[in-house]
Protein backbone atom coordinates (compact mmCIF):
# COMPACT_ATOMS: atom_id res chain seq x y z
CA UNK A 1 0.00 0.00 0.00
CA UNK A 2 1.52 3.45 -0.77
CA UNK A 3 0.93 6.29 1.47
CA UNK A 4 1.02 10.06 0.46
CA UNK A 5 0.93 12.73 2.40
CA UNK A 6 -0.53 15.91 0.81
CA UNK A 7 -0.98 18.32 4.17
CA UNK A 8 -1.33 18.19 7.46
CA UNK A 9 -5.05 17.15 7.24
CA UNK A 10 -5.19 15.12 4.17
CA UNK A 11 -3.57 11.79 3.76
CA UNK A 12 -3.93 9.64 0.46
CA UNK A 13 -3.73 5.66 -0.16
CA UNK A 14 -3.20 3.77 -3.44
CA UNK A 15 -3.85 -0.35 -2.83
CA UNK A 16 -4.19 -2.47 -5.13
CA UNK A 17 -6.67 -5.24 -5.45
CA UNK A 18 -3.38 -7.97 -5.41
CA UNK A 19 -2.83 -6.13 -1.65
CA UNK A 20 -6.20 -6.46 -0.40
CA UNK A 21 -6.89 -9.81 -1.13
CA UNK A 22 -3.47 -10.49 0.34
CA UNK A 23 -4.19 -8.89 3.81
CA UNK A 24 -7.47 -11.26 3.79
CA UNK A 25 -10.47 -9.16 2.33
CA UNK A 26 -12.28 -10.82 -1.01
CA UNK A 27 -12.71 -7.76 -3.46
CA UNK A 28 -16.74 -8.71 -3.27
CA UNK A 29 -16.35 -7.71 0.44
CA UNK A 30 -15.53 -4.33 0.31
CA UNK A 31 -17.82 -3.44 -2.10
CA UNK A 32 -21.07 -5.39 0.06
CA UNK A 33 -20.04 -6.54 3.65
CA UNK A 34 -20.31 -3.09 5.20
CA UNK A 35 -18.20 -4.68 8.31
CA UNK A 36 -15.56 -6.26 6.24
CA UNK A 37 -15.28 -2.44 4.02
CA UNK A 38 -14.93 -0.74 7.80
CA UNK A 39 -12.13 -3.53 8.80
CA UNK A 40 -10.05 -2.64 5.84
CA UNK A 41 -10.21 0.83 6.35
CA UNK A 42 -9.32 1.04 9.87
CA UNK A 43 -6.57 -1.43 8.55
CA UNK A 44 -5.22 0.73 6.57
CA UNK A 45 -5.70 4.03 9.08
CA UNK A 46 -3.30 2.07 11.63
CA UNK A 47 -0.86 1.49 9.09
CA UNK A 48 -0.87 4.93 8.25
CA UNK A 49 -0.05 5.95 11.61
CA UNK A 50 2.33 3.48 12.51
CA UNK A 51 3.97 3.69 9.36
CA UNK A 52 4.02 7.73 8.64
CA UNK A 53 3.18 8.80 12.46
CA UNK A 54 -0.21 10.15 10.76
CA UNK A 55 -2.82 10.66 13.74
CA UNK A 56 -6.87 11.29 12.53
CA UNK A 57 -8.14 12.82 15.58
CA UNK A 58 -10.98 14.90 14.13
CA UNK A 59 -14.02 14.50 11.93
CA UNK A 60 -12.96 12.76 9.13
CA UNK A 61 -14.06 13.61 5.21
CA UNK A 62 -13.37 10.09 3.29
CA UNK A 63 -13.32 9.74 -0.52
CA UNK A 64 -12.94 6.34 -2.47
CA UNK A 65 -12.55 5.89 -6.10
CA UNK A 66 -11.84 3.04 -8.15
CA UNK A 67 -9.28 1.98 -10.60
CA UNK A 68 -8.59 -0.96 -12.99
CA UNK A 69 -5.91 -2.37 -10.31
CA UNK A 70 -7.48 -0.83 -7.27
CA UNK A 71 -8.77 1.90 -4.72
CA UNK A 72 -7.20 5.60 -4.02
CA UNK A 73 -8.27 6.65 -0.70
CA UNK A 74 -8.30 10.27 0.20
CA UNK A 75 -8.95 11.08 3.89
CA UNK A 76 -9.27 14.47 5.44
CA UNK A 77 -9.32 15.45 8.91
CA UNK A 78 -12.11 18.37 8.79
CA UNK A 79 -10.57 20.62 11.37
CA UNK A 80 -13.20 22.97 10.69
CA UNK A 81 -17.02 21.57 11.00
CA UNK A 82 -19.14 20.51 13.57
CA UNK A 83 -17.38 17.65 15.38
CA UNK A 84 -19.92 14.66 14.81
CA UNK A 85 -17.47 11.91 14.74
CA UNK A 86 -19.30 8.86 16.39
CA UNK A 87 -19.41 5.28 15.34
CA UNK A 88 -22.54 5.43 12.98
CA UNK A 89 -21.67 9.34 11.46
CA UNK A 90 -18.16 7.64 10.16
CA UNK A 91 -19.58 4.10 9.00
CA UNK A 92 -22.39 5.93 7.22
CA UNK A 93 -19.67 8.36 5.40
CA UNK A 94 -17.34 5.24 4.97
CA UNK A 95 -20.33 3.35 3.32
CA UNK A 96 -21.05 6.15 0.95
CA UNK A 97 -17.70 6.69 -0.13
CA UNK A 98 -17.45 2.68 -0.78
CA UNK A 99 -20.64 3.01 -2.77
CA UNK A 100 -19.78 5.13 -5.35
CA UNK A 101 -16.64 3.55 -5.67
CA UNK A 102 -18.33 0.50 -6.19
CA UNK A 103 -20.17 1.96 -8.96
CA UNK A 104 -17.23 3.67 -10.55
CA UNK A 105 -15.61 0.08 -10.44
CA UNK A 106 -18.90 -1.77 -12.11
CA UNK A 107 -18.08 0.86 -14.63
CA UNK A 108 -14.80 -0.32 -15.21
CA UNK A 109 -15.63 -3.79 -15.10
CA UNK A 110 -18.22 -3.06 -18.13
CA UNK A 111 -15.65 -1.04 -20.19
CA UNK A 112 -13.44 -4.15 -19.55
CA UNK A 113 -15.78 -6.44 -21.20
CA UNK A 114 -16.43 -4.24 -24.05
CA UNK A 115 -12.76 -4.11 -24.47
CA UNK A 116 -12.44 -7.78 -25.10
CA UNK A 117 -15.36 -7.95 -26.90
CA UNK A 118 -13.67 -5.24 -29.34
CA UNK A 119 -10.55 -7.20 -29.63
CA UNK A 120 -12.23 -10.40 -30.21
CA UNK A 121 -14.43 -8.26 -32.88
CA UNK A 122 -10.95 -7.11 -33.98
CA UNK A 123 -9.43 -10.73 -35.37
CA UNK A 124 -9.96 -11.35 -38.93
CA UNK A 125 -12.43 -13.48 -40.41
CA UNK A 126 -11.06 -15.50 -43.26
CA UNK A 127 -10.41 -13.54 -46.71
CA UNK A 128 -9.64 -13.64 -50.45
CA UNK A 129 -6.62 -11.24 -51.67
CA UNK A 130 -6.25 -11.34 -55.52
CA UNK A 131 -3.28 -10.44 -58.06
CA UNK A 132 -3.50 -10.94 -62.25
CA UNK A 133 -0.06 -11.54 -61.92
CA UNK A 134 0.88 -14.88 -60.73
CA UNK A 135 5.08 -12.99 -61.29
CA UNK A 136 3.57 -11.32 -57.43
CA UNK A 137 2.91 -14.52 -55.82
CA UNK A 138 5.96 -15.74 -56.73
CA UNK A 139 7.51 -12.51 -55.21
CA UNK A 140 5.72 -12.99 -51.89
CA UNK A 141 6.85 -16.69 -51.37
CA UNK A 142 10.60 -15.71 -51.43
CA UNK A 143 9.47 -12.68 -48.37
CA UNK A 144 7.42 -14.82 -46.40
CA UNK A 145 9.72 -17.85 -46.00
CA UNK A 146 8.52 -19.79 -42.75
CA UNK A 147 6.38 -16.85 -41.99
CA UNK A 148 2.98 -18.34 -42.86
CA UNK A 149 3.05 -21.58 -42.46
CA UNK A 150 0.79 -21.97 -39.57
CA UNK A 151 -1.93 -20.40 -41.99
CA UNK A 152 -4.51 -22.23 -43.76
CA UNK A 153 -4.15 -20.79 -47.47
CA UNK A 154 -5.89 -21.63 -50.53
CA UNK A 155 -4.79 -20.55 -53.96
CA UNK A 156 -7.53 -19.88 -56.98
CA UNK A 157 -7.23 -19.02 -60.84
CA UNK A 158 -10.75 -17.11 -61.51
CA UNK A 159 -11.39 -15.00 -64.71
CA UNK A 160 -7.90 -14.14 -65.05
CA UNK A 161 -7.05 -13.40 -61.93
CA UNK A 162 -5.02 -15.17 -58.91
CA UNK A 163 -6.99 -15.33 -55.16
CA UNK A 164 -4.95 -16.40 -51.91
CA UNK A 165 -7.49 -17.41 -49.63
CA UNK A 166 -6.23 -16.44 -46.35
CA UNK A 167 -7.78 -18.26 -42.95
CA UNK A 168 -6.02 -17.33 -39.32
CA UNK A 169 -5.78 -19.93 -36.89
CA UNK A 170 -7.94 -18.36 -33.66
CA UNK A 171 -4.58 -18.70 -31.54
CA UNK A 172 -2.61 -16.35 -33.87
CA UNK A 173 -2.05 -13.17 -32.24
CA UNK A 174 -3.80 -10.27 -33.38
CA UNK A 175 -0.60 -7.83 -33.87
CA UNK A 176 0.68 -10.85 -35.67
CA UNK A 177 -2.66 -11.25 -37.96
CA UNK A 178 -1.73 -7.59 -38.64
CA UNK A 179 1.80 -8.47 -39.67
CA UNK A 180 0.84 -10.94 -42.04
CA UNK A 181 -1.77 -8.82 -43.65
CA UNK A 182 0.79 -5.88 -44.02
CA UNK A 183 3.27 -7.95 -46.13
CA UNK A 184 0.62 -9.79 -47.79
CA UNK A 185 -0.66 -6.16 -49.60
CA UNK A 186 2.46 -5.26 -50.48
CA UNK A 187 1.93 -7.23 -53.13
CA UNK A 188 -1.72 -8.43 -53.70
CA UNK A 189 -4.70 -6.35 -53.05
CA UNK A 190 -8.10 -7.25 -50.93
CA UNK A 191 -10.75 -9.09 -52.61
CA UNK A 192 -14.68 -9.13 -52.17
CA UNK A 193 -14.71 -12.59 -53.70
CA UNK A 194 -16.29 -15.26 -51.36
CA UNK A 195 -14.80 -18.56 -50.85
CA UNK A 196 -17.79 -20.69 -51.84
CA UNK A 197 -17.67 -18.53 -55.25
CA UNK A 198 -13.94 -19.38 -55.75
CA UNK A 199 -14.61 -23.00 -54.76
CA UNK A 200 -17.26 -24.03 -57.53
CA UNK A 201 -16.33 -21.43 -60.06
CA UNK A 202 -12.47 -21.14 -59.50
CA UNK A 203 -10.02 -23.48 -60.50
CA UNK A 204 -8.30 -24.54 -56.72
CA UNK A 205 -4.66 -24.18 -58.03
CA UNK A 206 -2.65 -25.25 -54.45
CA UNK A 207 -3.90 -26.33 -51.52
CA UNK A 208 -2.08 -25.94 -47.93
CA UNK A 209 1.36 -24.38 -47.58
CA UNK A 210 0.97 -22.21 -50.49
CA UNK A 211 4.57 -20.41 -50.72
CA UNK A 212 6.54 -23.24 -49.75
CA UNK A 213 5.08 -25.06 -52.74
CA UNK A 214 5.67 -22.08 -54.87
CA UNK A 215 8.79 -21.67 -54.08
CA UNK A 216 9.40 -25.60 -54.63
CA UNK A 217 7.86 -25.09 -58.39
CA UNK A 218 9.53 -21.77 -59.16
Amino acid sequence: MKIERINDNTVKFFITYVDIEKRGFARDEIWYNRERGEQLFWQMMDEAHEREDISFDGPLWIQVQAFEKGLEVTVTIAKHVMDTEDDSELGSLLRSAIDEARDQQSVLDQLSELDELEAEADAWAPLAMETNDFEAIISLSKRTGDMFSDLDLKLYHYQDRYYLWIDFPDEMEPEDEENALSLLAEYLTFSTQTQPLLEEYGKLILDGDVFAKVRHYF
